[in-house]
């Protein structure tokens, strides 16, 4: 009996040659990293020939209401940001009405500054 426990502490014992060695990965990265140069990223441009949505449907000389959250939602995205015009198509005159009314309810507690996850 004595003899097997001594077996299984002989087979349970480890080496350093056991372990994983990420080593040679890393030095392998690290490589063909050096061999490749970096080339800037170009960033992509969004592109919508899109009319301003407020202008069409009139909204200009009334204004962005922070009262009306249903249309504030629409230029905020999923997390509770602000979306750029470039994204939302608006003119600059009307984000600069969407952004002031989203602060105002954000103030008032009708729209959330951020979702938690």
């Amino acid at each position: 009996m004595a003899d097997e426990i001594k077996d299984t502490n002989e087979k349970v014992k480890s080496s350093l040659s056991d372990t994983f060695d990420d080593s040679k990965i890393t030095q392998d990265e690290e490589e063909t990293v050096e061999h490749t140069k970096r080339r800037p990223r170009r960033r992509r441009r969004v592109v919508q020939n899109l009319k301003c949505p407020l202008c069409e449907s009139g909204v200009g000389a009334k204004g962005v209401s922070y009262k009306d959250i249903y249309q504030l939602k629409k230029y905020t995205s999923v997390r509770g940001k602000i979306i750029s015009t470039e994204k939302s198509g608006v003119c600059n005159k009307h984000q600069r009405q969407i952004t002031k009314a989203i602060k105002r309810a954000r103030y008032m507690a009708l729209l959330p500054y951020s979702l938690d996850e």
